[in-house]
C-alpha cells in the first residue's frame, strides 16, 4: 500500500492499495457514534450512526498516519507514506532541547520536571500530536514550554491556546507570567471570551472554544500553533470547527488527563484533528514519584427505602410504567429522601479539612448545601453553572487560605482542569455515567498537598429495588472502581442501612 502526504500536509492520499487493503482501511477508519440506538436520526432510519475519516477510498486525514501504520501492522499489509516525515520538526533534539529548557529555568523557583521536558519535546517534535497527563503532571507548564521554545526560536509568531471555560483562560494566563521568569520571552496574552476587549499585538491569544468559533476563518489565518487544553472535549462541534480553519498552522497538539479510549469513535477524531498520542503520564507513576498524593476510596452503599417503597417500584415496574419512567421516579425518590439527606450531611459534617462535595443535579445541590448550613459551623460555598467565573474564584483562594472549608459544586464547574491547591476530601453524592468527569473530579484533590495527607474520596451509591436501576448503579459503581484500580488507588466498600 502506498500513501502519499499531500502538499498541505492535511491528508493523506492512497496511490495504490488493493481491494481488501482498502476494505480493511474503510472498516477500520468507520466508527459508531456513542449510544447511537438513541440517537433520533438513527431512530427515524436516516442515518447508520457510522462516521467514517476515510472518503472516497481516497483520502485520510494526516493525523490519523500512526493509527494507518497500525492497522497495516496488524493485518500484515506492507505500507509506504510518501512525505510523512514532513510532518516532524528533524532538527529538534531531545538533548538540546532539555539543555534549553533547563537554562531557561535557571534562577526560577521552578523546575520543569524530566517528564514534562520529555513530553514537550515530544510536542515539538511531532508537531501534530496527543498527550495524556494526568491531573497536577503540569499540563500548563508543559504547554509554557512549548510556547516559550517556538516564540523565542521564531518557529511561530502568533499561538492560540483553546480552553473549554473562562476559568481555565484566567489560570493559564496567570500561569504563563509565573512561568517566563524575568519576562526573558515577549509574550503578549489576548484573553477571548465574553466581554473581553481586542488588544493589538498580541503574540498569544488564549480563549474559549464557545467564543472563538464565532470568529471568520480569516481571523484563524494568523495562527502558525495551536494548542488544545482538556482536548477530550473535542467531540464538540464547536472545537473541531475552530481546528478546521486553522489552515495555516503547522504545530496542533491536544493535551488531557483522559483521552477517550482505544477503538472508540472519538478517539479517533481526536487523532483526526490533531495526531497520534506520543506522551503518556498516569497518576500511578506520579504518586511513586512523590508529585501528587495517595488517594484512599471509601464506597459507601447505601440501603435506607423502606420496604413499602421498594415493593411499590417493583410493581411499577412490572406492571403500570415503562422501565425508564420508574427509572425517573428512582431518581427523584433519592433526591427528596430526608433520611439519605441526612445521612450524607452528617458524613461530610464529621469528615475534618477542606471538601469537594460533587453532585450532579441542582436540586440536590441546593439541598445538600441548605442542610450543611443548617448543621455545620464549618465555612461552606455553593457553585453552579450559574455563578460568576470571579465569585468561582475567589472560592478557590478561601479554600486555598483555609483549613475546613466545604464547597458544594456540580460535577461539571469543578471536574475539568480547574487547579485546587488544596483539597484533603472529595465526596460524589450521585451516580455520574461519565467516566471522563469521574476522572477529572478525582483529579482535583490529587495536587499534593505540603502536609503529604492522603486525599479522601467518599463514594455514595444508593441501593434500591429495579432491575433498571440496578443495573445502572453496577454498571456506574463498577465504572468507578475500575478507575480507582486503573489509578491503584486503596479503597473498601461499606454498607450501611438506615431508617430512610
Amino acid at each position: 500500500m502506498l500513501l502519499t502526504l499531500t502538499e498541505n500536509k492535511q491528508f493523506l492520499r492512497v496511490d495504490e492499495a488493493t481491494e481488501l487493503e482498502l476494505e480493511q482501511l474503510n472498516i477500520s477508519l468507520t466508527k459508531r457514534i456513542d449510544s447511537w440506538r438513541f440517537n433520533p436520526l438513527v431512530k427515524r432510519g436516516v442515518w447508520d450512526g457510522y462516521v467514517s475519516y476515510f472518503k472516497d477510498s481516497k483520502w485520510i486525514p494526516a493525523g490519523l498516519w500512526r493509527y494507518v501504520y497500525n492497522v497495516c501492522k496488524e493485518y500484515k499489509f506492507e505500507l509506504k507514506i510518501e512525505g510523512v516525515t514532513e510532518l516532524f520538526d528533524k532538527n529538534i533534539t531531545a538533548d538540546w532541547f532539555e539543555k534549553w529548557a533547563l537554562e531557561f529555568f535557571e534562577g526560577n523557583e521552578i523546575t520543569p520536571r524530566d517528564y514534562q521536558i520529555e513530553a514537550a519535546y515530544n510536542i515539538l517534535k511531532f508537531r501534530k500530536c496527543l498527550s495524556e497527563l494526568a491531573t497536577s503532571a503540569g499540563k500548563t507548564l508543559i504547554s509554557f514550554l512549548t510556547v516559550a521554545y517556538l516564540l523565542e526560536q521564531e518557529k511561530a509568531k502568533k499561538i492560540l491556546f483553546i480552553v473549554p471555560n473562562v476559568s481555565l483562560v484566567v489560570q493559564a494566563t496567570e500561569d504563563f507570567n509565573d512561568y517566563n521568569f524575568q519576562n526573558r520571552v515577549n509574550i503578549k496574552v489576548q484573553q477571548i471570551y465574553s466581554g473581553q476587549k481586542i488588544r493589538d499585538g498580541r503574540n498569544v491569544v488564549i480563549g474559549t472554544y464557545q467564543s472563538l468559533v464565532k470568529k471568520g476563518k480569516e481571523y484563524f489565518d494568523q495562527f502558525d500553533a495551536v494548542i488544545i487544553d482538556e482536548c477530550h472535549k473535542m467531540k464538540s462541534q464547536s472545537i473541531k470547527t475552530i481546528l478546521s480553519k486553522c489552515t495555516n498552522a503547522e504545530y496542533r497538539y491536544g493535551l488531557s488527563g483522559t483521552i477517550p479510549k482505544e477503538g472508540t469513535l472519538d478517539r479517533l477524531t481526536l487523532m483526526a484533528h490533531t495526531g497520534p498520542l506520543i506522551s503518556e503520564v498516569n497518576a500511578h507513576f506520579l504518586q511513586q514519584e512523590g508529585h501528587i498524593a495517595n488517594c484512599f476510596v471509601k464506597v459507601i452503599e447505601m440501603d435506607y427505602a423502606p420496604e413499602s417503597a421498594k415493593k411499590a417500584f417493583e410493581e411499577m415496574s412490572q406492571n403500570r410504567y415503562e422501565s425508564k419512567d420508574v427509572f425517573q421516579l428512582e431518581q427523584n425518590y433519592i433526591i427528596q429522601s430526608e433520611g439519605r439527606l441526612d445521612f450524607i450531611t452528617k458524613v461530610i459534617s464529621k469528615v475534618p479539612k477542606n471538601s469537594l462535595v460533587l453532585f450532579h443535579r441542582i436540586e440536590h445541590g441546593r439541598k445538600i448545601y441548605d442542610k450543611l448550613r443548617q448543621d455545620t459551623n464549618k465555612t461552606i460555598y455553593y457553585v453552579d453553572g450559574g455563578i460568576d467565573k470571579d465569585i468561582r474564584e475567589e472560592y478557590k483562594k478561601k479554600m486555598e487560605a483555609g483549613n475546613d472549608v466545604i464547597i458544594v459544586a456540580s460535577y461539571g464547574t469543578f471536574s475539568t482542569g480547574i487547579s485546587i491547591k488544596k483539597i484533603h476530601n472529595i465526596f460524589f453524592t450521585e451516580s455520574f455515567k461519565s467516566e471522563v468527569i469521574i476522572r477529572q473530579s478525582i483529579g482535583r484533590g490529587l495536587r499534593q498537598h505540603k502536609s503529604k495527607d492522603k486525599v479522601l474520596i467518599i463514594d455514595f451509591v444508593d441501593d434500591l429495588c429495579t432491575d433498571q436501576w440496578k443495573n445502572y448503579l453496577m454498571k456506574h459503581s463498577e465504572a468507578r472502581q475500575k478507575i480507582y484500580k486503573d489509578q491503584k488507588f486503596k479503597y473498601e466498600i461499606k454498607k450501611f442501612q438506615f431508617d430512610g
